[in-house]
């Protein structure tokens, strides 16, 4: 049962590739259907974030999984196979530990990928691709996570991309945020929490604009703040002095023609991926355009006195990696012994076979050699545990005599 964990990341791949490599959350179930159907995967979770897409799956062929990625997403060998990376059974199954612990993401313990990583597993489940190896795996993931952030200080008052977002127009935005008009693109998870920062500075103006017009309404209703309807997008972007964007789009919102007319600078943080904005804009002379990747140096700062946590974080997924190879190993084991036990009987069966075979050809009465044929195989097989129980009861070993009883469902 070889596990493997592959994909890329923002550790391993650009922005302009890693918006290439992502697996649109609608088509989930198709994606993984393909897989268990074409590829050979026993069973398999398919995590797609901003920052990473990776397969865990249960597999014999890894070749085939590079060849499915790029077919998924029109990209040639030459292009992939210098950014993915391949983890094998125990170092897999640490870096999906690593994973839902925030201790691989771009901001070091934050916990958003943990929801992201369990509603993967539930779509997975969903598709059918999750068995009863992936299930024991990915609840013991869960399990870890858990612990590490009760038990180490690694997601204390973690930075999220969010408030990285925040905190880099607070530092490169040449005017002040209380006289600027905000234009925020999106109305999920993510923009809720540039909200939680951005509001403590207190912006002249914030407008959200979203796809769905009701979610919009709803955001800026919650927020108290204005919405607008996205056909009246180059209108605001016009009024606006900052941009930030983090839509679940899969092609770009903002052209370079809409903003092409204003005259005055616009600072745009697009923290989508794929992008939200088309990356031309940045041609044009009044505007300022940046990506999630832009932020690394902000998140860097932020990191620093959280590595003694992620030691200790480290150092517990290392003993539970450990814990659950273990479980894993056992399973190979009981498979062997069952075959070598069964193999065993199938011998003594065959071997008391062949010798009632020759009495029957020869014409010896039946019934006596069915007889013999039951009583010596009965005496075969009970042999060698009657002789190993007289000696665990020799030796007090009770746990021995127990086990048998249970082993073989002996009432007493």
């Amino acid at each position: 049962m070889p596990i493997i964990a592959c994909g890329i990341n923002h550790k391993t791949a650009p922005i302009e590739l890693r918006e290439k490599v992502v697996f649109s959350p609608e088509k989930l179930a198709l994606y993984l259907q393909d897989l268990s159907a074409n590829e050979n995967i026993r069973e398999a979770v398919l995590l797609s974030t901003c920052n990473r897409s990776e397969l865990y799956c249960d597999t014999d062929d890894i070749h085939r999984i590079t060849e499915w990625f790029c077919r998924h997403h029109q990209l040639t060998p030459a292009e992939l196979q210098p950014v993915m990376y391949f983890y094998r059974n125990k170092d897999a199954v640490e870096h999906i530990m690593q994973v839902a612990c925030g201790l691989d993401s771009m901001v070091l313990g934050e916990s958003q990928i943990l929801g992201q990583m369990k509603e993967a597993f539930s779509e997975s489940c969903a598709a059918g691709t999750v068995g009863t190896l992936f299930n024991r795996l990915f609840q013991q993931v869960f399990a870890i996570a858990k612990e590490v952030r009760t038990n180490t200080a690694v997601g204390a008052c973690p930075v999220s991309v969010s408030s990285a977002a925040v905190s880099f127009i607070k530092e490169n935005f040449s005017q002040s945020l209380t006289e600027s008009n905000v234009l925020l693109m999106g109305a999920g998870v993510t923009m809720d929490l540039v909200m939680r920062h951005l509001q403590t500075q207190q912006p002249k103006k914030i407008t959200v604009v979203n796809r769905s017009a009701e979610n919009a309404a709803e955001f800026a209703k919650k927020h108290a703040v204005h919405s607008a309807a996205i056909a009246d997008l180059p209108q605001i972007l016009a009024a606006a002095d900052i941009v930030i964007s983090a839509t679940g789009s899969t092609s770009p919102i903002i052209t370079k023609t809409m903003i092409g007319l204003r005259k005055k600078p616009i600072f745009m943080v697009d923290i989508a991926v794929p992008r939200d904005v088309e990356t031309s804009a940045a041609e044009l002379e009044q505007v300022k355009l940046y990506s999630i990747d832009d932020l690394k140096s902000i998140i860097q700062k932020n990191m620093r006195g959280r590595e003694h946590a992620a030691d200790k974080a480290r150092e517990v997924i290392k003993q539970r990696t450990q814990d659950f190879m273990a479980w894993l190993h056992s399973l190979d084991l009981v498979a062997t012994t069952i075959r070598a036990y069964r193999k065993q009987i199938e011998d003594l069966c065959d071997g008391e076979l062949s010798k009632s075979l020759r009495q029957l050809q020869r014409g010896d009465d039946p019934v006596q050699v069915l007889t013999v044929f039951a009583h010596m195989l009965t005496q075969k097989l009970l042999h060698t545990p009657t002789v190993q129980l007289r000696q665990a009861g020799f030796e007090g070993r009770i746990e021995i005599l127990q086990l048998a009883q249970q082993l073989f469902a002996i009432p007493l």
